[in-house]
């Protein structure tokens, strides 16, 4: 495997995707966090446990926010393991192609489109499904909008970045060229 390089030999949009996939994975983290203790998130509503009740408590905010994560219905646990088993892994994986500078490679940058669009279109399956729910008011929108908002945008950040390797049309296009 290529040895990991200089993060600065990255163009600057590569540099802010390496530290969107460490924001990922950092989230990651802290959602394994929570569910682990419970054994899946179809577990999550009937979690307990001294540690469990510790990771529910540094979620608390987002209990308050999501009107679905402490009941945690079948579709949406199904969505997290999504999210835990496909998507997540993948944003590791994509941390160090970036880093060692492999982002180009062809079939990556096909499975990076793909696992964007999906991660988009499940996000924005949530968002609807929430903002429709009765119990949700303007305040928990925005909350969810700030927290869940990247899970959109950096994905779609994401596809124009892979859509525009092959015309260099990205941010930084041609440092190498210049050094």
């Amino acid at each position: 495997m290529t040895p990991l390089r200089r993060i600065t030999d990255l163009s600057t949009l590569d540099q802010l995707i390496v530290g969107v996939l460490i924001l990922f994975l950092f989230v990651f983290g802290f959602e394994l966090f929570l569910v682990v203790p419970c054994g899946g998130w179809e577990n999550l509503g009937s979690c307990t446990g001294s540690f469990a009740e510790a990771a529910r408590a540094a979620w608390q905010g987002y209990y308050e926010i999501d009107p679905y994560w402490g009941a945690m219905p079948d579709w949406y646990a199904n969505i997290m393991n999504a999210q835990d088993y496909v998507y997540n892994p993948f944003w590791a994986l994509s941390l160090v192609m970036f880093l060692s500078h492999k982002q180009e490679t062809p079939w990556f940058r096909t499975a990076m489109i793909v696992v964007s669009a999906a991660t988009m279109t499940t996000t924005l399956l949530v968002f609807v499904t929430q903002f429709v729910h009765p119990e949700i008011t303007p305040f928990m929108r925005v909350a969810l909008l700030q927290v869940n908002g990247p899970w959109v945008l950096c994905p779609l950040l994401f596809i124009v970045r892979m859509h525009g390797a092959n015309t260099r049309a990205t941010l930084g296009a041609g440092r190498q060229d210049a050094i």
